[in-house]
């Protein structure tokens, strides 16, 4: 499980935002993913900064760990594969990026398409970073709708009802930081 750390100023609200916290991680299957987890929360005024520093976990899932090539014939001046999927996770990604002249069944395609084994299907790192979001938003309290995204090493939100001053801004920057420098 990921190492949380909660700043607030009042002792009952860290208690519950700790189990909050928790259990969002579980229910997206995330604390694994997650070195450490740092929230501030200042209800007061209101608002509120969630930082999470990420295990680096992405994996790209490239065209030769979805298909095989198992034929190729050159058609009218036009090299067509004959593709066989090994992993239909990615089938709807991998119909996306080329051209289908016909399917013969679920696990065939004929294409026209430039086959690149190293082609990208998937970048598993989007999900991540999506699922990260979706913690975050489960987080914060209802109300808390204006918010602001900082993205690199560490992903950084932060939230408030009303608009999103300068400080508070600096604050979440500041973590960012802190973040991307623990050990």
């Amino acid at each position: 499980m990921a190492y949380i750390d909660i700043d607030c100023n009042d002792i009952k609200g860290k208690e519950i935002y700790e189990k909050v916290i928790q259990t969002s991680l579980e229910d997206l299957v995330l604390g694994k993913a997650i070195v450490k987890s740092k929230m501030i929360c200042r209800q007061d005024i209101p608002y509120f900064i969630i930082g999470i520093l990420p295990k680096s976990t992405s994996k790209l899932i490239r065209l030769r760990d979805v298909v095989t090539v198992e034929e190729t014939v050159e058609e009218n001046g036009k090299v067509v594969y004959k593709l066989k999927i090994d992993d239909e996770t990615y089938a709807t990604e991998l119909l996306e990026k080329i051209n289908v002249i016909d399917q013969p069944s679920r696990f065939e395609i004929i294409t026209d398409s430039k086959i690149d084994s190293d082609m990208i299907i998937h970048d598993a790192k989007e999900d991540f970073v999506e699922r990260v979001l979706d913690f975050m938003n489960r987080v914060f309290p209802e109300g808390m709708r204006v918010r602001k995204t900082f993205r690199g090493t560490s992903i950084v939100m932060v939230a408030s009802e009303k608009p999103i001053e300068e400080h508070w801004e600096k604050e979440a920057l500041n973590l960012q930081k802190e973040l991307e420098q623990f050990k």
